[in-house]
């Protein structure tokens, strides 16, 4: 049983040729059907059920009256399952581009506040760079023995191991706003946190406050599209 037709040759439509039981290689037009150039077009195939093919021999026993009611509905038929699965698509396509606008911004919602905990940052950093600069430097003080006994003990409690001291050219803790090092040589010295030993040591931190601060500045990034966009964007893909 043939299960296409072609409509290379169409009359009444591109459909009006039948399809006969008895010899499924041959294919002749309606022998009631009158030939009409302007219904000719480029050839195309239709695949057909074994029920539409029989409701269309059946219409077409009835005339040609019949036979263009019997394709019109089709040819109907399938405009309307086109026109539903178009109109499916043109929903999922419009779902994902309000999609993908909401997570942008939730990525900028992210980023604001990214920005501001790096902006925090680059201010301390800031902040504490222009102390130090300002502050004097100030030369650390040689702890004697008995010094040495009395804030080993004091930081015992913290987990600060005396066995360590020696073990590293410097083992330094804070305690107190005061910086206490040890030094492979067996001595220990103390200075007050946050002021610089020496011009040497205070230059070489500028210089550490400077590569910091360029370096969290530089993870500061701005959008390239601004909220109020992404919001009329979503507004006018909503309203479709």
């Amino acid at each position: 049983m043939v299960s296409a037709v072609s409509s290379q040759a169409a009359t009444l439509n591109p459909l009006a040729y039948t399809a006969l039981e008895e010899d499924n290689k041959s294919r002749q037009p309606a022998a009631n059907v009158t030939p009409d150039d302007s219904d000719r077009g480029p050839a195309t195939q239709v695949s057909w059920s074994q029920d539409a093919l029989d409701r269309l021999l059946a219409a077409l026993k009835q005339g040609p009256d019949a036979a263009q009611q019997a394709v019109d509905a089709w040819s109907q038929a399938g405009a309307d399952r086109f026109a539903a699965f178009q109109a499916r698509s043109e929903a999922i396509h419009r779902q994902s581009a309000i999609n993908k606008v909401d997570h942008q911004l939730k990525m900028l919602d992210w980023r604001e506040e990214t920005n501001k905990s790096l902006a925090s940052t680059v201010k301390y950093l800031q902040k504490s760079a222009i102390k130090w600069q300002n502050t004097a430097p100030v030369p650390e003080v040689q702890l004697s023995d008995a010094e040495i006994n009395a804030i080993l003990k004091k930081v015992a409690p913290r987990g600060i191991d005396p066995s360590k001291i020696g073990g590293a050219d410097t083992y330094s803790f804070g305690d107190d706003g005061k910086i206490y090092t040890f030094r492979k040589d067996g001595t220990a010295w103390v200075h007050e946190g946050g002021v610089p030993t020496s011009e040497a040591e205070k230059q070489r931190g500028i210089q550490a406050f400077n590569e910091s601060i360029q370096l969290w500045s530089s993870k500061i990034e701005y959008p390239s599209v601004s909220r109020a966009d992404l919001i009329a964007q979503r507004d006018a893909l909503m309203a479709q």
